[in-house]
């Protein structure tokens, strides 16, 4: 089984391999054999990008020596965000060079590039989607010209961590129709950062097919790697994959199984 591991804003590759430690361990030893990429976004950031800190702690919890990241730019309100379509450029790459890829597995930020990924990974119908919603109107988000040649299957799941969605009109044939990947859901009930509208929005546009969860901790934002969220995410995987690394679901009958229901 081969994974793509996309982080958040602020982080890159390595500290999330770090971070994702306990998680890939446990997975290790439920999928002998197992790989991984970590791919760095694009934009490198400065301690000035970073909007959760105060100007007095900014040297002393972020210096600019260190390599942070990001998918896309919070600076500027646009749409598409800066970087967004560079950066799907970059999984393009990715996905040729690395893949084929079984499924993702993606944190806050990376979340929005994990799903799209996902969308794009459907190939005719997407495309026909993005057709007639630019037909709709020209503002809507351009289809990456690098998907265009793209020859992979779709995704078998993805976990998203802290999930995000583009929440515009000019995003809409990235999820309508729905897109067919699994997805188990991790939500932070104390996460001061996706808020409960944003929340909600990522559920909603992001339902996936049977054997999709939504797994509430409660935890803030981040990666809950305690034991009970870690074998969640392994089991997840196990009861689609099962041990041949085949899919064990249906997509005839789009039915979304929560595990937990959001207050």
């Amino acid at each position: 089984m081969k994974l793509l591991m996309l982080h958040g804003y602020t982080q890159n590759g390595d500290v999330f391999k770090r971070k994702l430690r306990r998680l890939t361990n446990r997975l290790d030893q439920a999928f002998p054999g197992v790989t991984y990429e970590w791919p760095d976004g694009p934009i490198h950031l400065h301690t000035s990008d970073i909007p959760e800190h105060g100007d007095r702690t900014l040297a002393a919890d972020c210096p600019d020596e260190l390599d942070l990241r990001a998918w896309f730019s919070l600076r500027y309100a646009q749409d598409p965000p800066g970087g967004l379509l560079q950066s799907l450029d970059v999984i393009a790459e990715v996905l040729k060079a690395k893949g084929p890829f079984d499924g993702v597995i993606a944190f806050s930020q990376g979340t929005v590039i994990a799903s799209t990924v996902a969308a794009l990974l459907q190939g005719k119908s997407r495309h026909q989607a993005f057709r007639k919603a630019r037909e709709g109107s020209l503002e809507c988000v351009p289809y990456p010209e690098s998907f265009l040649e793209i020859r992979h299957l779709p995704f078998k799941f993805a976990i998203l961590y802290a999930g995000r969605v583009g929440r515009g009109n000019f995003y809409d044939w990235w999820y309508n129709p729905r897109i067919t990947t699994p997805f188990c859901h991790f939500v932070g009930l104390l996460d001061p950062t996706v808020d409960h509208e944003e929340r909600d929005a990522a559920l909603r546009k992001l339902p996936g097919y049977p054997g999709s969860r939504i797994i509430v901790h409660a935890g803030t934002h981040h990666v809950p790697t305690d034991k009970v969220n870690v074998d969640a995410a392994a089991a997840f995987i196990l009861t689609l994959l099962g041990s041949n690394h085949k899919p064990a679901f249906s997509a005839d009958q789009p039915v979304l199984s929560r595990r937990t229901m959001i207050a």
